[in-house]
């Protein structure tokens, strides 16, 4: 059962029995008797559920990264804060707007539902605002028929996550670009075979093309189309936690890291 929905349920539920003994039960009640064991939770756990609901449906949201592919910016483990309200508030559950918010910029974080499958919450920026026309030629990315530059890092040691501490490195470069104010880092494979070409492709109105910043091990827009303006979630802002199963550690350093600047 998806998440928010089992918190609505459960706040519904609470909140009716308490209701219905303040309303009903309580004036049949002797004064001396206590309220039942059920009662008594519901009454103390509304309140809790109710604002837990509220923060969760309108404010923030905690999202855990299921995969690589926004590496190095964000890791498997990682744990990051999504802003519900930047971009306009949604009803939860059925996602209709009723605020506007501020526009979506390119080279933001946005996590959003599949549109293959929109129970499953996907992590990725945004490169192609509507209107913009997306065109991959090997490495390089074009908006707009302009070379989006990016700047050499170096090499980069990419394993992919998962694989544990015998996983093959595979030769990669990392490199900084910069969309929309917002400066980052991506990788790509140091091989011909991984580079792909795409496009040109015209994103429709009302909707998002997004890539991972593991350009060459990211199932993003370029594979299954756009992300249309009703499967946001919302913004992603920082790293909270982050957690390495695959050596049992706390990776220090991308607890706090900002999601808008520079990697």
């Amino acid at each position: 059962m998806d998440f928010t929905l089992g918190l609505f349920l459960a706040v519904v539920l609470s909140g009716l029995i308490w209701l219905v003994d303040l309303l009903f039960l309580r004036k049949k009640r002797p004064a001396e008797a206590r309220e039942s064991v059920v009662v008594e939770y519901a009454r103390s756990f509304f309140p809790v559920l109710l604002i837990v609901f509220l923060i969760r449906a309108f404010l923030f949201e905690p999202f855990q990264i299921p995969s690589g592919s926004m590496i190095p910016t964000l890791r498997v483990g990682d744990f990051v804060l999504v802003n519900k309200f930047q971009w306009g508030l949604r009803l939860p559950l059925i996602h209709t707007p009723i605020t506007q918010g501020s526009p979506v910029e390119a080279g933001d974080v946005m996590v959003f539902r599949y549109p293959k499958n929109p129970r499953v919450d996907y992590i990725k920026r945004v490169i192609g605002l509507p209107g913009d026309t997306i065109e991959v030629k090997g490495d390089a990315l074009y908006i707009n028929n302009k070379l989006v530059p990016q700047k050499f890092i170096g090499a980069f040691n990419y394993k992919p996550e998962g694989q544990g501490a015998e996983g093959m490195v595979i030769p990669t470069k990392e490199y900084e670009q910069e969309l929309g104010g917002h400066k980052f880092h991506i990788i790509e494979f140091d091989t011909p075979e991984a580079q792909m070409n795409f496009g040109p492709y015209k994103v429709p109105p009302h909707s998002y093309f997004m890539m991972g910043d593991d350009r060459d091990n990211s199932n993003d827009s370029r594979f299954w189309g756009v992300v249309p303006a009703r499967n946001i979630v919302g913004k992603a802002m920082f790293v909270w936690f982050s957690w390495n199963a695959e050596d049992w550690s706390i990776r220090w350093k991308q607890i706090g890291r900002s999601l808008d600047g520079a990697s």
